[in-house]
């Protein structure tokens, strides 16, 4: 249509359009064609490069390439090529991958967000004439036309929402896309050839592989999407808007604006700080912060037992501490290299920009005639003009700035390509000594020696047969290479010398050898997945049914599982079982499986000596052979050959007829090997055995046989049946309502308006304030312009470019630090907010109350790490996104009151109301929504902190594919939940976008209609037409900013929504751990010991006290018993019965149903059933929970010494301890000061002597001692105790073994795990 020609072209122009649409073509040509052949020639130059036959490709002839040619190995060159090749080339490889493995789907989602891209341009572009057309129909007061074309504009509007939201869905779903590549890619290698145990057992170069899987991969796969995006958009607005500018004005303008840009990109990327390095070191910082609160979940009863929250909370906070701090530098990093950029690339740049293309309009074809409707016509060019300038520098600016961008990517691109590389290489690596393993019915070892990877050797050139038939026993000193033989049968650890014979070569241990480890796992299932693990129920050849579960349970009295948990129901068994049922569920699993060989590693030290002998009677009439690891002698005689270590690389292996032929050798080298006094300690643990192997070869009784006399002095009461069980009130708060949580949030954020998160928050409004003021001023200045324009005032106009730099100088300071200050804020906030939550949380064991008494599972490591800062995050988004349109609303309200009168403002804040009731109605619960996602993806990131701590044993099951499976499954419902997340967010932000930015760009056209129509004066009159379009201009950006702002306010609401759900979690946390602060104690049992005093540093004594699990489980029914000084007391009874509870309520981990207890306030000392070892050196293991100095003035304090002889005496101190628990040569091996991961280097028997060795640096009065010696050797458990009792502790031990009896004066027989109890005095 004639009316709509926008810009009547010159008859140059015209002949100017075809000409440059050619040389636009060429252009575009060359650059497509030098791009691909350059991508080509990339592709040649990895095709062609030589690879390593062991490097196996990820599809054939795809990424395998691109992984090995960075980093593919680990020698020097290698190195040194990576460092050569630049900072983007992970980026470059992991965008290769991407693009190699997307699928068609993928494509088309790629395709479709660079048509929408295309879409969007062309409808802003169309907006941008439109808009101009509706400037000149309200300047020369044109009703008709005007309507038309705001119904026009209004069509646009929706359609621009639409392409706006469903761009943020392509996008969000092309990143969604990519992390699922990425993710199974890691998965592909991680679950293969036993990577997950290499990369934490023998492979030091990646720490904390679940901190780049569960965090690195999803934000890089975001960034990355939003950058594909931004491209897209920013090339097309490019072509699209040289294509048009080039139709009416001469391309040395497009040239000059072109090279400005190079020009500033250029300049900002050399002075550009090392965005890339500082993200990669705040993601390392940040899974070492994290990995500290998966590690106190993981050993949560283990520390509480030690009354350990002051040393972890003190690793934690360190950490925590290092991370901020760096965080700091990267804010202030970001903040300077922020204000250049967006000075020169975006405020000066654009500036720069109209001041070069305005030419025509003051003396090109672009110049208005004297007629009221050539300025119109102007006046509508220098609209659509201004638009579509502001547009290509925006562009190209992004184009410019995605360097920073790609800088800041490649921090996560080289964390995760460096995980990609050793991943791949750990998988593809079978075994460098294949040729050095052979199939065989039976197992030989034959010249091997056992390595550790750290290059220790354990045993020297062993050389072993194992028929089948035949069952073998392994003794020796702990850490002397038991568990270690089975490391390198089962391939975790690499053959260095010699030759392996076993059944089953290429497959995992649990074909033809399966294991049972020392630690028990249980995996996250059923009861039925837990027997037939590491089989999935596709994998079954013969399923289990109900009558097998039956029979297999019933074999290690386990039974009673099926009637207290349904057989459908996944649960964390590890949490629900306790150690000694755990081993028996480790039996049963061997019952099902029937394998040839039985590999038990310590497998029955927490079962009673009558279920460990019907154990190895079972197997051994299942026909399986056994090797044992064991220190019980009563396992003796189910064996026929012994092999013993002697700790320092030396073997013997006995037989039964050499025994009984060779007696007197063996008595004479007993005694020649206790002529040495060094080598005594490691040796006695095999001698021992070595001695009950003989005597029950000759039918004599061990000396577990000895009996003892015992007296029944106090029994449970009879249980009535109609008796109420004592109600145990578990850790459990009413929820309060949200705005009461956010209540207590900003009181806890902001206690004092004076403090710093005050001062910033002032300076925030100060920024905002000032921004507001510029931007006014921009709106005048934007009236003003027009004016002088139309006016022909050039030298007027070149006085307001200066002004306009000054502007351009300010904005670029201002809204970089407001971004900074933001940042800062949020900072503040999570720096508070944690060190709150943590105060509680590492206090009062509320760290394990939370995670245990609550009765559900409780994601707290999830929730004060990841949580916490998104929350914190969003908050000062939200607070600094309230603070600018607040001040926008009361500043240009008053404006527009100024202009329009109280019909205009009565306009916009009733649109405001309107507008907001709609978007309320139609909002979804994001609140729900995004908590239900931070829940999946915390089981997500903590499936894959489990793998890591059960490494060895899920290793030596072979159950790398199940676990697979249980997390691909936890995945799937990851994704599944953010697909239905982000259609929601599409569907409503349609909606959200068009009600809050486009809708009011109609409105503010139908008000400048108003004003215009109103507007006095005459026409014809050129001031009088230059001050007409000064207000249009004037009132246009007014209005505009203020709908703008009362948009912005609509938009909290979403934002307020999706926050709701943070706080829920946070806050829920919160008062859980306020409630953990008190003592579980009942009214009765308090009103009950302020009469008799709860505290006696003599006497412990339980009065009628019900043992209640918080599940209400009754285990013990009115337990009393005394433990008086000197009187140890020794818990006996099946697992699962109660011995472990008791502790926990001596304890308070757990609450007291009812009764009296009285214990010492501070003489007390536990040892858990499962070992603990903490961060730091040998020294700061032995005085754990102490730090070094509190654990220095303890020592000065006891011997009076001078501060600087202190040091010294500890050290004798604590190596005359080590001595003790015959540890000494760890002090020879790895000295004072050495920090390794002492989980990893000590053998499950050298930890509880650690923790013995706490046992006597502490030197209580009372002991309580819950199994924590049943890895050691019956003569080194007898030790430790002689020990104890010449130190005079009390001890309360629990424990299955008999030859501890003597070391007690009575026994508490815990008798069915139902109530019933007796106390027996011992009567030796």
């Amino acid at each position: 249509m004639p009316s709509l020609q926008l810009l009547q072209l010159t008859e140059h122009g015209r002949n100017l359009v075809a000409s440059r649409r050619k040389a636009l073509a060429i252009v575009s040509g060359a650059i497509l064609a030098g791009g691909t052949v350059a991508y080509m020639k990339s592709r040649h130059r990895s095709k062609s490069r030589p690879q390593d036959s062991s490097n196996h490709s990820v599809t054939p002839g795809s990424e395998s390439s691109s992984l090995n040619q960075n980093g593919g190995t680990t020698d020097e060159k290698s190195s040194r090529k990576k460092k050569k090749g630049g900072g983007l080339k992970s980026l470059h490889v992991l965008a290769s991958i991407l693009l190699k493995r997307i699928d068609r789907n993928g494509m088309l989602n790629l395709l479709s967000l660079a048509v929408a891209a295309a879409i969007r341009t062309a409808l802003s572009h169309r907006l941008a004439r439109v808009q101009g057309l509706l400037f000149r129909a309200a300047f020369l007061r044109r009703l008709p036309v005007f309507m038309r074309l705001i119904a026009e504009n209004l069509l646009i509007c929706f359609a621009q929402s639409t392409i706006f939201s469903s761009s943020k869905y392509l996008t969000s779903y092309l990143g969604l896309r990519f992390k699922k590549i990425l993710t199974d890619l890691v998965h592909e290698d991680y679950f293969e050839n036993m990577v997950y145990y290499k990369m934490s057992h023998v492979d030091d170069r990646i720490k904390n592989p679940e901190q780049r899987i569960a965090s690195d991969i999803p934000r890089f796969c975001s960034e990355l999407s939003e950058v594909v995006q931004d491209d897209l958009i920013a090339i097309t607005d490019a072509l699209i808007y040289t294509w048009r500018l080039c139709s009416y004005a001469s391309p040395k303008y497009v040239g000059w604006i072109l090279a400005y840009v190079l020009g500033a990109g250029a300049f900002m990327r050399n002075f550009s700080p090392a965005f890339g390095k500082l993200m990669s070191k705040e993601q390392q910082l940040e899974g070492d912060y994290r990995q500290l609160h998966s590690r106190l979940r993981t050993h949560a009863e283990s520390v509480a037992f030690y009354g350990g929250e002051t040393r972890e909370a003190s690793h934690i906070k360190s950490r925590f501490r290092s991370l901020t701090k760096h965080m700091s530098v990267v804010l202030h990093e970001t903040w300077w290299f922020g204000m250049a950029q967006d000075f020169f690339l975006k405020y000066l740049g654009a500036t720069v920009a109209v001041v070069l293309i305005i030419e025509p309009f003051f003396g090109g074809d672009l110049k208005p005639d004297t007629s009221t409707l050539g300025r119109a016509e102007m006046l509508s060019n220098l609209r659509y003009h201004t638009s579509v300038i502001i547009s290509l520098f925006q562009a190209l600016g992004t184009l410019s700035i995605s360097a920073r961008k790609l800088n800041r990517l490649s921090g996560y691109a080289d964390r995760i390509h460096e995980l990609l590389v050793v991943v791949r290489e750990l998988s593809s690596v079978k075994q460098a000594t294949s040729n050095c393993t052979s199939e065989a019915s039976y197992i030989e070892f034959s010249g091997v020696n056992v390595v550790t990877p750290t290059g220790n050797l354990l045993v020297k050139d062993l050389s072993l047969k194992v028929e089948t038939g035949s069952n073998l026993l392994i003794t020796g000193p702990n850490g002397s290479g038991k568990s270690s033989l089975f490391r390198v049968l089962g391939g975790l650890w690499p053959l260095i010398s010699g030759h392996i014979s076993k059944p089953g070569v290429g497959s995992d241990l649990n074909k033809e050898i399966f294991y049972v480890p020392q630690r028990p796992y249980t995996a996250v299932g059923t009861l039925r997945d837990q027997l037939i693990y590491p089989l999935t129920s596709d994998q079954e050849t013969d399923p289990l049914t109900h009558e097998g579960m039956v029979e297999l349970l019933k074999n290690v009295d386990l039974e009673y599982l099926l009637d207290r948990y349904p057989t459908t129901q996944e649960i964390n068994w590890g949490d629900e079982l306790s150690l000694g049922e755990q081993q028996r569920l480790g039996m049963a699993r061997l019952f099902y499986h029937k394998p040839k060989f039985a590999i038990l590693d310590e497998c029955t030290s927490a079962v009673t000596t009558d279920m460990e002998e019907r154990f190895c009677a079972r197997v051994r009439a299942m026909g399986t052979s056994c090797i044992t690891i064991s220190h019980r002698p009563a396992l003796v005689a189910f064996h026929d050959i012994v092999l013993s270590l002697d700790g320092d690389g030396k073997w013997k292996v006995r037989y039964m007829r050499d025994d009984e032929m060779e007696m007197p050798a063996l008595d004479e080298e007993t005694s020649d090997l206790l002529l040495s006094s060094s080598e005594t300690v490691r040796r006695n643990d095999s001698l021992t055995v070595q001695r009950a192997f003989v005597s029950s070869a000759k039918g004599s009784k061990s000396k577990d046989d000895d009996a003892y006399l015992s007296r029944v002095i106090a029994s449970s009461p009879e249980i009535e049946e109609m008796s109420p069980l004592p109600h145990v009130p578990q850790l459990q708060v009413s929820n309060r309502p949200l705005p009461i949580r956010a209540a207590a949030m900003f009181k806890v954020l902001i206690p004092k308006l004076l403090d710093k998160q005050g001062a910033q928050l002032l300076a925030v409004g100060l920024l905002v304030f000032s921004r507001t003021l510029i931007s006014d001023r921009i709106a005048s200045l934007n009236g003003t312009s027009v004016k002088f324009v139309l006016e022909q005032d050039k030298a007027a106009f070149i006085r307001l470019t200066g002004i306009s730099i000054l502007q351009s100088a300010a904005n670029s300071f201002v809204a970089p630090s407001l971004r900074h200050l933001t940042a800062r804020l949020a900072l503040g906030w999570r720096i508070r907010l944690t060190n709150y939550l943590l105060n509680y949380y590492l206090r009062r064991n509320a760290f394990y109350k939370v995670l245990n008494t609550t009765g559900r599972t409780m994601d707290a490591d999830q929730r004060l790490t990841h949580d916490v800062d998104k929350l914190t995050n969003d908050l000062a988004s939200l607070v600094t996104g309230l603070f600018k349109p607040s001040v926008d609303i009361i500043w240009f309200t008053w404006r527009m009151y100024l202009l329009t009168g109280r019909r205009g403002v009565a306009i916009l804040y009733t649109y405001m109301l309107l507008g907001l009731g709609f978007l309320r109605t139609v909002a979804p619960d994001f609140g729900d929504l995004a908590s239900q996602e931070q829940e999946l993806e915390g089981t997500f990131r903590f499936m894959h902190s489990r793998i890591r701590t059960h490494a060895e044993s899920i290793a030596f099951f072979g159950g790398g594919s199940r676990e697979k499976a249980m997390i691909e499954a936890k995945f799937k419902n990851l994704l599944d939940h953010s697909k239905l997340l982000m259609m929601k967010k599409c569907i409503y932000g349609i909606l959200d976008d068009f009600v809050t930015k486009q809708l009011p760009n109609n409105v503010t056209w139908l008000v400048s209609m108003l004003y215009a129509l109103e507007h006095k004066g005459d026409r014809a009159l050129t001031s009088t037409q230059g001050e007409l379009a000064h207000a249009l201009r004037f009132l246009a950006s007014v209005v505009s900013q203020s709908f703008l702002a009362f948009g912005d306010i609509l938009e909290l609401n979403k934002k307020y929504l999706e926050l709701s759900g943070g706080i829920n979690r946070i806050f829920e946390l919160e008062e859980l751990l306020r409630a953990a602060q008190n003592d579980f104690i009942s009214p009765e049992a308090l009103k009950e010991s302020k009469v008799n005093g709860m505290a006696s540093e003599e006497l412990i004594s339980f009065k009628n006290v019900d043992i209640v699990t918080p599940g209400q489980q009754l285990l013990a029914r009115q337990l009393s018993c005394d433990v008086v000084r000197g009187k140890s007391l020794l818990v006996t009874g099946p697992n699962g019965s109660g011995k472990s509870s008791i502790f926990r309520v001596l304890r308070g981990l757990w609450p007291i149903a009812s009764g009296r207890l009285i214990k010492p306030s501070k003489e007390l000392f536990h040892v858990p059933q499962r070992p603990y070892t903490s961060l730091g050196t040998l020294r700061d293991q032995i005085i754990y929970p102490l730090s070094r100095e509190e654990a220095e003035e303890r020592i000065r304090s006891l011997s009076n010494a001078e501060k600087y002889e202190v040091p010294a005496l500890l050290d004798a101190h604590l190596k005359k301890i080590l001595e003790n628990v015959r540890l000494v040569y760890l002090l020879e091996r790895e000295g004072w000061d050495s920090s390794p991961n002492w989980e990893d280097v000590l053998s499950l028997g050298e930890q509880q002597r650690l923790g013995m060795a706490r046992l006597f640096f502490q030197h209580p009065k009372f002991g309580i001692l819950d199994e924590c010696t049943n890895a050691t050797s019956v003569d080194v458990e007898e030790h430790l105790y002689r020990l104890a009792s010449e130190m005079g502790i009390t001890v309360i031990t629990s424990s299955q073994r008999p030859a501890l009896i003597p070391f007690h004066s009575s026994e508490l027989k815990l008798i069915d795990g139902e109530g019933k109890w007796e106390l027996c005095e011992i009567n030796q």
